[in-house]
């Protein structure tokens, strides 16, 4: 039975990889552009020719649009060793990558959630089989950007057991990659794990340091003027961002900075709460997506790929925590509001096919979310259609925003009515043969019922 679970899993996902490698060919010319990788690769070569025009040179594919490189120095350091290597060999590197990656970031979300063996490997593959498909991961994989692997970073890192003197280092140096995952670090803090959130704050500053070493003169710009600039292209659908939302809404216009930054001040502080909560209930997956979601909110720009995060979040909802060997029924509130989130999650973040794409004379079918199904682009000079936006359209043009937040408020109910709930299961995905543990791969109820082996910081957990 467990070898034909794991055959058929495999099958699956081989099914959905070979559908899109198909899907890539036969819309070649189309699908295969990667254009944030000419930038990738640009900055690792200007940063070994000429790191002092790292931040004052736009990059990109001969002929296109060229983008300036936004991420810190430390990112240039590391794509600098793989500069040797031509585009073609990056493209396909980082395709692949991406792919594999895949069941990999399921069966850390799964680990975290304290489901480990052969039922956690065949859900990670078949979980992988729809991901492939949703909107970020797509656009991930089309642009050739890196989100999957910081996304991996940060879920090995929360893999570990909290007693593990390496927690926290993974997610430094995703940080140092792309600022974003700085967010962890309060998590790690807010959730009782000081040791580890002190180790990645002190490996986030230690690739600083590396920056200021090897590229003294492109850290001195990106730390002093460079990181300080706003993000262009805030106005855009695809900016799926606070700042994004409150720009829209502004037009652009000069109140809108400081209404963002309260507002992501106030957001920020919620979700960094809500979710070190969730962890300390022993929910940590829920926390640990709380708070990649929470990041992607207040960060200044957040385009639709970044939204990655939906992967451990279907996991979340389509598996949910590991409960006791003898668990209690799940109750019937329980099992809606996961099928719900769960239906929720598939409809705005899952790329629906639509005849979009245009390959000569025909029509192709192009998986987009029903995001971009809004009015969207611009209509002169500073006018754009988001700017009309109303009720509905505007709902389904901020939907990645829009469910963000209303994770993080369901959360925060939800956890306030099961206030007086057993906790769940040990942080760090800890399962074992005795009594009142997690069950390896037994589906699970969000409330993480049963009582935990033992409390944060003891011996109760191990690797």
């Amino acid at each position: 039975m467990r070898l034909v679970a794991v055959v058929l899993a495999v099958a699956v996902f081989a099914a959905s990889v070979a559908l899109y490698c198909d899907f890539i060919v036969s819309n070649y010319s189309q699908l295969w552009r990667h254009t944030d990788e000419w930038v990738y690769r640009a900055a690792g070569l200007l940063a070994q020719q000429h790191p002092a025009d790292l931040y004052r040179t736009l990059m990109g594919e001969p002929g296109k649009e060229q983008l300036p490189f936004t991420y810190p120095p430390f990112a240039a350091i590391v794509f600098g060793a793989f500069s040797w290597l031509s585009f073609s060999a990056w493209q396909l590197g980082l395709e692949v990558l991406g792919v594999i990656l895949l069941p990999v970031i399921a069966l850390l979300a799964l680990r975290i959630a304290g489901h480990r063996g052969w039922r956690a490997a065949a859900l990670a593959l078949g979980l992988s089989a729809v991901t492939l498909w949703m909107e970020p991961v797509y656009w991930t994989l089309y642009y050739g950007q890196i989100n999957l692997v910081l996304l991996a970073l940060v879920l090995l890192d929360f893999s570990l057991p909290d007693s593990c003197r390496w927690k926290g280092i993974a997610t430094g140096i995703a940080a140092a990659i792309k600022l974003t995952p700085l967010v962890f670090i309060p998590y790690l803090l807010a959730s009782g794990r000081v040791r580890a959130g002190i180790t990645s704050l002190l490996t986030f500053a230690a690739t600083v340091l590396l920056g200021f070493v090897v590229l003294p003169t492109a850290s001195a710009q990106f730390w002093t003027s460079r990181s300080a600039q706003g993000a262009g292209g805030t106005q855009k659908m695809v900016d799926q961002s606070l700042n994004g939302v409150i720009q829209r809404a502004f037009h652009l216009n000069p109140p809108a900075n400081t209404v963002w930054l309260v507002t992501a001040v106030v957001v920020g502080a919620a979700g960094v709460i809500v979710a070190a909560y969730a962890s300390r209930r022993g929910l940590e997956l829920l926390g640990v997506v709380l708070c990649g979601a929470t990041g992607l909110l207040v960060s200044p720009v957040s385009w639709t790929h970044h939204w990655v995060w939906c992967v451990p979040a279907l996991a979340l909802l389509a598996v949910g925590h590991a409960r006791p060997v003898r668990p209690a029924p799940m109750r019937r509130r329980d099992r809606m509001l996961r099928a719900g989130g769960t239906a929720l999650l598939l409809g705005v973040f899952f790329g629906w096919p639509d005849h979009a794409l245009s390959v000569g004379p025909h029509s192709a079918w192009f998986p987009e979310g029903f995001l971009r199904r809004v009015p969207h682009g611009q209509i002169g000079k500073t006018e754009w259609l988001e700017y009309t936006w109303r009720g509905a359209t505007w709902l389904l043009g901020n939907s990645y925003v829009v469910s963000g937040l209303l994770a993080i408020a369901g959360t925060a109910c939800y956890l306030w009515a099961t206030r007086n709930r057993p906790a769940g299961p040990a942080r760090g995905g800890v399962a074992d043969s005795g009594p009142g543990t997690a069950a390896v791969g037994d589906p699970a109820a969000l409330s993480g019922l049963g009582p935990r082996p033992g409390r944060a910081g003891t011996g109760a957990r191990t690797a």
